[in-house]
């Protein structure tokens, strides 16, 4: 016989959505009648012939804790406890914003400390993909409140949304946090929202197939090994143990660190390789505890500081931060020994990072010649086949069973993972918002996203597209989605770091986001957006003269002005198009609320215009008064 029960997203320490009718259900024996108590109401409902039951409560103005008791005519009877009263947001999308708290402690140490608010909820949804049917119900998750045990886990981008919002309104912020690092659009979609799209569902009903998948997740896990195992097995390093304090580098060879390996003798090296060094330690240094601070390396790494194992990461994206624990540096020479691993021909440590030891008072630079060795040369690891990647797993499996829950809207940061085919990306997206709409029941869901910032990922990540263009033919596809009713787009040109796909600046990314939210929900007035394209204008030459492209912008009220990374550094991202076909960099001036762009070298009338149409800029960026930068865009005339 069946009890009462909730769902996973009605539970102790919920937020509940202001202002809105707010959906409650649950699941009991068919035929049950079932009270609910909420704020001197009580709402009576029956348990369906499916066994669920569900009822709306009244619209409810943002509050403090309170109590809901839900009962049947069974005798069964739970209370749900310390419920805020707020906005709630499903937070959706790749690693960007899953990336959690405890990546960006190092830079917002002082949010870190003072982050308690219980105001604040985050209900982070464990990776699940699911290829049968939808879920009903979530199979992890619970509401944690915003503080110093739990902020770690918290989103960053999520969390500075709500911090922001929370400090603008004082109403309390939920957050159902359902991403996952490298998952595409079409994940999160479900079938009837891919309709259309014969060879996503096709690979969707593919792994529906629980022995495939099975078959596949061990095959994943098999290769794996084997490609460590082999490698391990041959590598020199490790059958002589040159981590050890006594080995000699004198027959070794020399590099700079930070490096490309593809700029030395190991381009295209896939394999093991050690490297080594001796750093000084002063007597006041010498016995504590410090961190070891090493960029980011590509592949995997395992760190060794006088022979003794202080790190190890298994794949390049996170940052290398090792702690290194009392009584292990000694005065005097030490030594460091980091053996890399390299699965696809495009090792690196990662330029314009950190290279340290340090502590509060003291830093060893680590920059510099170090001593390397190759260990085994070994053939190139077979791809992982990431299951949950693939289409409507995600949506089916972590989102579906969200979309009972009454919300205020969505915030989406995604895009990374369609760059190798952006063509189908607007489409998508206008599936994904008008689909994620209609199973949420309201047509009016504000749905706020954040634009591709920069990343060099020509230079940095070996899966770039061979074009070149998918990244700046994203960016154009999400300025384009604006024309999508109840959209805001946060422009984030400015706040990517050019050589990593994660950049730490989630603050303003947050900050952005939440602006959009307060003047789509509580109509602040206050500027949230940059410089947008009224209309252009093209002047015709006189005979000799070159043309002009006149681009007229609105939220430009105060003027325009261009700030670069670099004091004084001029604008150089504009380009038209001739009529051949050729782009060329154009001049451009700002006048006001105006941007006048000429190129010489055109002879006839251009084309089109593009701004930022590349994976990172190369000027100054155009800015609004309030210090919002402009979208880059690509138009044709």
């Amino acid at each position: 016989m069946k009890e009462l029960k909730l769902p996973r997203l009605i539970s102790d320490g919920m937020i509940l959505q202001q202002k809105k009718k707010i959906h409650i259900w649950g699941f009991d024996e068919p035929g049950r009648k079932v009270l609910v108590s909420f704020l001197g109401e009580e709402y009576i409902t029956v348990t369906g012939s499916d066994g669920m039951w569900e009822t709306y409560l009244k619209e409810c103005e943002p509050g403090d804790a309170h109590t809901m008791y839900i009962s049947d005519d069974a005798g069964n009877e739970t209370a749900v406890t310390d419920i805020l009263i707020g906005d709630v947001w499903v937070c959706a999308g790749q690693s960007n914003m899953e990336l959690p708290m405890e990546r960006v402690k190092d830079r917002y140490p002082g949010e870190i400390k003072e982050c308690e608010n219980s105001a604040i909820r985050t209900f982070k949804i464990t990776e699940n993909g699911e290829f049968h049917a939808p879920l009903s119900e979530l199979l992890t998750g619970e509401w944690k409140m915003a503080q110093p045990e739990t902020i770690l886990q918290f989103s960053a981008t999520a969390y500075f949304f709500a911090d922001c919002l929370y400090q603008m309104t004082g109403v309390p912020v939920g957050l159902i946090n359902a991403s996952l690092g490298g998952s595409r659009i079409e994940s999160w979609m479900s079938r009837e929202m891919l309709a259309g799209y014969t060879q996503a569902l096709e690979t969707a009903d593919k792994y529906a197939d629980d022995k495939f998948v099975e078959q596949v997740l061990m095959q994943n896990q098999k290769q794996t090994e084997q490609w460590h195992g082999k490698l391990d097995g041959l590598d020199m390093g490790l059958k002589e143990h040159w981590e050890k304090e006594d080995v000699s580098c004198q027959d070794w060879k020399t590099v700079d660190i930070p490096f490309f390996f593809r700029d030395t003798e190991l381009r295209d090296f896939i394999g093991s390789v050690w490297f080594r060094r001796t750093f000084q330690v002063s007597e006041g240094m010498a016995g504590q505890a410090a961190r070891l601070w090493l960029g980011t390396i590509v592949d995997s790494d395992t760190v060794y500081i006088n022979g003794v194992q202080v790190g190890h990461t298994d794949y390049q994206y996170p940052p290398r931060k090792y702690s290194i624990p009392e009584g292990l540096l000694r005065q005097g020479e030490n030594s460091i020994t980091i053996h890399v691993k390299c699965e696809n021909g495009h090792g690196r440590f990662t330029p314009g990072k950190r290279y340290a030891v340090f502590n509060e008072k003291e830093e060893i630079d680590l920059q510099g010649q170090w001593h390397y060795q190759i260990g085994a040369v070994c053939e190139q690891i077979k791809p992982t086949d990431f299951v949950n990647w693939k289409p409507a797993a995600l949506y089916n499996g972590m989102l579906s069973p969200c979309c009972n829950y009454t919300i205020a809207g969505f915030l989406w940061y995604q895009g990374e993972s369609n760059t190798h085919v952006p063509g189908e990306y607007l489409n998508l997206t206008k599936r994904l918002i008008e689909g994620w709409r209609k199973n949420w029941k309201d047509e009016t869901l504000p749905f706020l996203y954040v634009q591709l910032p920069n990343f060099a990922i020509d230079i940095y990540d070996s899966d770039a597209d061979e074009t070149g263009q998918g990244w700046p033919a994203v960016r154009e596809l999400q300025r384009q989605a604006l024309e999508i009713p109840e959209t805001g787009m946060a422009v984030a040109i400015d706040l990517g770091e050019d050589n990593d796909l994660h950049p730490l600046n989630k603050k303003d990314i947050g900050k952005r986001l939440a602006l959009l939210a307060a003047k789509k929900l509580y109509g602040v007035k206050t500027q949230c957006e940059g410089p947008q394209i009224d209309h252009i204008e093209i002047q015709k030459a006189d005979p000799g003269q070159e043309y002009r492209v006149i681009i007229y912008c609105q939220n430009a009220e105060g003027g325009l002005y261009a700030e670069g990374r670099e004091k004084g550094s001029v604008i150089r991202d504009f380009e038209l198009r001739d009529e051949d076909g050729d782009w060329m960099s154009a001049k451009a001036k700002i006048a006001g609320q105006e941007i006048v762009l000429s190129c010489a070298k055109i002879q006839g009338k251009p084309a089109a215009v593009r701004y930022c149409y590349a994976n990172t800029n190369k000027g100054a960026l155009i800015y609004n008064q309030e210090g919002f930068p402009m979208s880059p865009f690509y138009m044709e005339f």
